[in-house]
């Protein structure tokens, strides 16, 4: 079997051991996730009620076809163990596009597998999952200049507006007459979005779809949106808090943001160095600005460390460790406070860990394999005198 057999094989996988993981989970919709369900059943219905349902509803559109087909109650989070799967292939070509390596494909999916805030908390009715397949599709229809991107991008700011962070990606791609007209379609969508949030409660965006708000709460009478942003140094001391202490529940692991950190720096190809730095800062200044904020407002900022971490992870294998000892961190504190709810015990919930371990197996594997090869080669070339 060739690599390109081997890495789809082992990418099925993958897929097939996320989809047992999720069955041997118990689903319990909670705060956002009910408002989810709520305007998805209801827009099933031909209704569209902002007003009932506060938040951001792009994965609630998604989800009403899964609605028609399942009747079930708990669709909102059949829609995102769907993106989970799906994103899994996705970051694969990614990150093997990105770097040019069918390793940094691999690597990419190891560390996919080490951000469990989304496929955790999606079994509470909670976006981050289709929000990372936003991004993930974002990122690489930008990478390889599909002309589709604008719409791409357009669907994930309305899943979560944190996706908009993603504009610089955006630039500098093709002139074809069908970007053009996509850009034009990627507008038109957030406006009318945005027009009917508008009509029917008074107010562009639903301040609950942030958390940020101030004050009492009414999601019939949401204050204006100016209310969620100060100019606040300890709401970039929170950024930072965000990238790097366990105990807040983050995305990933620190380790992974400082050696991304590092890789972006060391990027070759400067103009998505620029970018992907920008795309950075955009989300940092706009989370470091809100009087309060999650991680999870911080998965653009921390997709882009992860792809940048990937070259590193390629040069130096003794890092994989380090970066699962730090993980098991996050891990921890993600179950002590979503995942209890939901798996049965901790050693299950630790699948997709088992699985990112099985995968730095595979790369050794693959690495012994090509070593052996080389060397039978080698004993076997006789150069004419």
């Amino acid at each position: 079997m060739n690599l390109l057999n081997r890495d789809k094989a082992a990418i099925l996988l993958i897929m097939a051991g996320m989809a047992i993981y999720f069955l041997l989970g118990r689903i319990v919709l909670m705060d956002d996730g009910v408002m989810y369900q709520g305007f998805a059943e209801a827009l099933s219905r031909g209704v569209v009620d902002f007003r009932s349902y506060y938040g951001f509803q792009g994965l609630s559109i998604l989800a009403v076809p899964i609605i028609w087909l399942t009747q079930s109650p708990n669709s909102i989070v059949f829609t995102s163990v769907i993106f989970t799967i799906l994103s899994i292939p996705l970051m694969y070509l990614l990150a093997r596009n990105l770097h040019a390596s069918h390793q940094a494909g691999i690597i990419g999916v190891i560390l996919f597998l080490l951000m469990p805030y989304p496929y955790v908390t999606l079994m509470r009715g909670f976006q981050e999952a289709a929000l990372l397949f936003f991004i993930l599709l974002i990122i690489y229809g930008s990478t390889a200049k599909k002309v589709w991107t604008p719409l791409a991008w357009a669907i994930g700011g309305i899943v979560k507006p944190f996706a908009l962070t993603l504009a610089p990606l955006l630039l500098g791609g093709s002139t074809s007459k069908w970007l053009k007209i996509n850009i034009l379609l990627a507008f038109l969508i957030g406006g009318t979005y945005l027009t009917t949030s508008y009509i029917q409660t008074g107010h562009l965006i639903n301040n609950a779809a942030i958390n940020s708000y101030q004050g009492a709460f009414d999601t019939g009478n949401p204050p204006p949106l100016v209310e969620s942003f100060a100019f606040q140094v300890k709401g970039f001391a929170r950024v930072a808090a965000n990238f790097l202490i366990p105990s807040r529940k983050i995305l990933i692991a620190p380790s992974v943001i400082l050696i991304g950190l590092f890789g972006l720096f060391t990027l070759r190809d400067r103009q998505m160095r620029k970018r992907f730095t920008a795309v950075i800062v955009l989300n940092v200044l706009l989370v470091g600005f809100l009087t309060f904020s999650f991680p999870k407002y911080l998965l653009p900022a921390a997709v882009i460390f992860l792809l940048a971490s990937i070259p590193v992870f390629e040069r130096s294998r003794w890092l994989w460790p380090i970066v699962f000892i730090d993980s098991f961190f996050v891990f921890k504190y993600i179950y002590l406070h979503f995942g209890i709810e939901f798996w049965p015990s901790f050693p299950i919930y630790l699948i997709p860990y088992y699985c990112g371990i099985g995968l730095v197996g595979y790369l050794w594997f693959n690495q012994i394999h090509h070593q052996l090869l080389s060397n039978v080669k080698k004993s076997n070339h006789h150069p004419h005198s």
